[in-house]
């Protein structure tokens, strides 16, 4: 008896199963070659390129993907803030921990936000490469944002006056302009940039 589709006397063809989970082309594009080809008999083998990016996380879910790097990004900032007002400015015990809970809460609002609006300028101005200039704007942005809603933060629960306010937050603004820079750098290596969709 004779499968459907095969002729007796010749190789049978069969076609690839569907599989929505396939390789992509570009991953199966080189071939291998010297020794391994000919103990193959010169038969073509793929292999994966070394040049494919890895797969992204989030699932292309760009909610999850904002919650996870303000979280990281909070979280670091938080142990910093604590540290800089408690040892380094003098304003130790419960009113640093309070105003860096405080700054740490303020700033997770607005860097969700932030991020938000910057994605949704960069999926429409068509951006798929953050350079070093897209950098510096998304640090300034945020930062420059941050700075609003948190001097008279820092003056109602440090009692201090708008001015040093300004200047406690200008001496946190140099660190965590080079911190929102270096974390969104590294995120981006490891996370992937957000999808384009």
């Amino acid at each position: 008896m004779t499968a459907p589709g095969h002729t007796p006397g010749l190789p049978s063809q069969t076609t690839p199963p569907s599989n929505t989970h396939a390789i992509p082309a570009e991953i199966l594009s080189a071939t291998v070659t010297g020794p391994i080809a000919a103990i193959t008999g010169g038969i073509s083998l793929p292999v994966v390129s070394a040049s494919v990016k890895p797969a992204r996380f989030f699932g292309g879910s760009p909610v999850l993907r904002r919650v996870v790097f303000v979280i990281g990004y909070e979280g670091f900032s938080l142990l910093f803030t604590i540290f800089v007002l408690g040892m380094l400015l003098g304003h130790g015990g419960a009113n640093s921990t309070l105003t860096a809970v405080l700054l740490t809460l303020t700033a997770t609002g607005w860097n969700y936000v932030w991020n938000m609006i910057f994605e949704f300028i960069e999926r429409r101005s068509g951006v798929t490469h953050r350079g070093p200039l897209m950098r510096a704007i998304h640090a300034f942005g945020y930062e420059g944002g941050v700075l609003i809603f948190t001097i008279p933060l820092v003056a109602i629960t440090l009692g201090v006056s708008l001015l040093e306010a300004l200047a406690i937050e200008s001496s946190l603004l140099v660190f965590f302009l080079v911190f929102t820079v270096v974390y969104t750098w590294a995120f981006d290596k490891v996370c992937g940039l957000p999808s384009a969709e």
